[in-house]
């Protein structure tokens, strides 16, 4: 009966709402709920030790382990709460309230809420454990925007455990992941050489196809620049990315860094889309476009995107790239394009800057996939290319490429061997542009060449798998024979550079002995196109061996292969290629790749690695030793060491490290030491680094670097966010051997 009674007292007014409770008793308008008070609506959910009701003004107060639920997300406790039915306002003293979709908490003397928003006075917030929080805020006063979900903070203290870190008269944030318009974390820094570092993030976005973000910075003792980020989605099927930006460098500190530039600028445009040709031609067929376009006067330009100037872009050749591709079952179109900029040759002192750069512009191709011709184990393919090699100054081509591959298969006792024979088929076809040959004191326009390579190939393979009561083996077995046919036409190794020569020659300083000398690279550069390799062009047989060990359990253990050929015409052996990989329960890996050349006697390349990882330690040490010889007969040499590690450590912490190490240089490229503190409200990184990057200079030296030294910090609070410091000093850095 009581029940009965209170949930039509309630049922009249502006909520639909029900009313629970041991004892009832009504004096007026006003209805007394006392003993487990349950009050339930499609907003509410409260519990209470005892419930007054004035159904005259439609307020509820309740007191005493007063638990709310409101919608799905939002769950408050407290020792009393007024709610207004008809204004949905309430206020309540010593609450504590918690958004479980946001996943944070807050602690308030007081607090009051209505449609718009939810205040606090008193306040603590959070989103680690209750009882003993990793860090929290406290603050005067505050206010949550319900519709936008943005909290205001007045007088915030952060702390770190008990420890006060630092006040801010204001702080905001957004408690869930919408996008909004706004500023973003600062970026404050000190560098020595550079001065006091200020960049200050703006973020705008109107609408959810598109956002734009302002990146102005300033560094006092430097210069002062802008950079902008426009994100867009045109289309379900679809993202592009707009970059830009310039920094304006003060000319007394330009010529007291030797930088080339008094302004660093550029431009990016990147885009992905996976449904073009789709919106105009229905079948069965699989499209990508995908764009990477960058226009920059000096690498400068990607290093001042943060203050660190630690860019993944710092390649001196700049590369923008358009690739397409529209494919079925048995077609492929590609369209390819790409193109350079050199930034070492963008020097004033540089005659010819970039304009002898060569550009892929475009490239197309057609492949026709493997298929059966008139026999099932008669199988065939056909590869077409066109490439426009363009630039400038210098020699220029398009060359047209056509590869036939048609293979007969045919199984041998009982599938164990397979025996195939191959008639493949390459040409080309090359028309040149200002393309010379100087002899006997002069030029000679060379328009065109073709070059044609037939050559027969026999075949003999195996695939073999065993199982033994420890391990399982397989084994892949493979001989082949090359037999050259029909061949015609070379395509010149080197090409001669006539625009230097004449360049020169008006101001009449031709260096004689080097334009004799087709090894010299002032007169003569590679072929940026050639011919096919002694593999394909003489009488050669070739083996190539792999092997996987598996344990019982199906783990990878041992990997191991090797490829050798020998050439009959030359009467050498090819180049050796050898892989080793050894896979330990324990997690230790270790594993060697080497390439020796016959020919030269050397080792071209070797890679040799180690790798442990368990659950509370890892590392890894890898080597590279390069050694390959150009036509120049120049070598171009790399040897170098790259060193990581990590160690877990109690209550969630991480040391590691890394180091780099030059040995043909002889320096140290990188080194790191840093350590991490990972919890699910909140992670912080320090780090110590020192990192030796190129620098364009104004002279045509390009031996110069910059040695930066820096100590940085990383902290993230979820869901807030995170902020970043370091404190870093450039010097000059000249390697050993320069």
């Amino acid at each position: 009966m009581i029940s009965l009674f209170c949930a039509a007292a309630l049922h009249a007014s502006t909520q639909d709402v029900e009313l629970l409770a041991d004892n009832v008793s009504k004096n007026g308008d006003v209805v007394n709920a006392e003993g487990n008070v349950i009050m339930y609506s499609k907003e509410y959910l409260i519990t209470a030790n005892k419930a007054v009701y004035d159904q005259k003004n439609e307020i509820v107060e309740f007191f005493g382990n007063v638990n709310s639920l409101r919608g799905l997300n939002e769950t408050s406790r407290t020792n009393y709460l007024r709610l207004n039915l008809k204004s949905k306002e309430d206020f309540a003293t010593e609450n504590f309230i918690m958004d479980k979709e946001a996943e944070i908490w807050m602690q308030n003397n007081e607090s009051c809420s209505d449609d718009g928003y939810y205040r606090t006075k008193g306040s603590v917030v959070s989103s680690c454990n209750i009882q003993d929080p990793d860090w929290r805020i406290k603050y005067s006063s505050g206010k949550l925007n319900k519709e936008t979900k943005f909290l205001h903070l007045y007088n915030p203290v952060f702390y770190a455990g008990d420890v006060p870190v630092f006040y801010l008269p204001y702080f905001g944030f957004p408690t869930d992941k919408t996008r909004r318009s706004g500023l973003l974390i600062p970026e404050i820094g000190y560098m020595k050489n550079e001065g006091v570092y200020y960049k200050q993030p703006i973020y705008l976005a109107p609408y959810e196809s598109w956002d734009l973000q302002f990146d102005p910075q300033v560094r006092s003792r430097r210069g002062f620049g802008i950079y902008t980020t426009f994100r867009f989605a045109d289309s379900p099927y679809s993202y592009g990315e707009i970059r830009g930006g310039i920094f304006d460098n003060f000319k007394r500190a330009q010529e007291k860094l030797e930088y080339k530039n008094e302004k660093h600028h550029g431009i990016e445009f990147e885009y992905d889309r996976s449904k073009l040709a789709k919106y105009l031609i229905d079948g069965d067929f699989k499209e990508q476009l995908w764009i990477d376009f960058k226009k920059v006067n000096d690498v400068e330009y990607f290093d001042l995107k943060e203050k660190g100037g630690l860019s993944d872009d710092d390649d001196s050749l700049v590369a923008s790239r358009l690739n397409y591709y529209l494919t079925t079952d048995e077609h492929y179109f590609g369209l390819y394009s790409r193109y350079y900029i050199d930034t070492d040759k963008l020097n004033k002192k540089n005659t010819f800057r970039n304009d002898d750069t060569i550009q892929e512009l475009p490239t197309l191709q057609y492949h026709k996939f493997s298929n059966s011709l008139f026999l099932d184990n008669l199988i065939y393919s056909v590869d077409t290319k066109y490439h426009n090699y363009t630039r400038s100054v210098g020699t220029e081509a398009s060359q047209y490429e056509l590869n036939i591959p048609l293979s007969f298969s045919l199984p041998l006792f009982n599938d164990y061997l397979n025996l195939k024979f191959s008639e493949n088929l390459y040409a080309t076809h090359i028309d040149y542009r200002d393309n010379f040959l100087y002899r006997n004191g002069g030029l000679s326009s060379d328009d065109s060449a073709n070059y044609v390579n037939h050559y027969h190939r026999i075949s003999l393979s195996t695939d073999l798998a065993k199982a033994y009561d420890s391990f399982y083996h397989t084994v892949n077995f493979e001989l082949d024979y090359i037999v050259p046919g029909y061949q015609s036409g070379d395509i010149n190794s080197r090409l001669f550079k006539e625009y230097q020569y004449d360049y020169d020659k008006e101001r009449g300083r031709v260096n004689q002995n080097r334009l004799n000398d087709i090894a010299s690279n002032l007169y003569y550069e590679d072929n940026f196109l050639g011919e096919l390799g002694k593999d394909y062009t003489q009488r050669n047989f070739g083996a190539k061996f792999t092997e996987y060990i598996y344990d019982e359990n199906g783990r990878k253990f041992i990997r191991h292969s090797v490829r050798q050929r020998y050439d009959f015409e030359d009467e050498e052996l090819g180049d050796l290629t050898h892989r080793l990989d050894l896979y330990f329960k324990n997690g230790f890996s270790i594993g060697n790749r080497f390439e020796y050349s016959h020919e030269n006697h050397e080792f071209e390349k070797i890679q040799t690695y180690a790798r442990y990882a368990d659950t509370k330690f890892s590392a890894s040490i890898n080597h590279t030793y390069e050694n390959v010889k150009r036509a120049t007969d120049r070598y171009d040499k790399d040897n170098y060491t790259i060193l990581n590690a990590s160690v877990n450590l109690p209550n969630f912490y991480k040391v590691f490290g890394s180091w780099e190490y030059d040995w043909e240089r002889e320096y140290n490229k990188m080194w790191r030491l840093g350590v991490t503190h990972n919890r699910r409200c909140w992670n912080y990184t320090f780090v110590y680094q020192e990192d030796i990057e190129p620098r364009t200079s104004s002279s045509l030296s390009y031996e110069k670097a910059k040695k930066e030294q820096g100590f940085y910090f990383f902290v993230n609070f979820y869901p807030f966010g995170g902020v970043s410091y370091d404190f870093s000093k450039d010097k000059e850095y000249k390697a050993a051997n320069q």
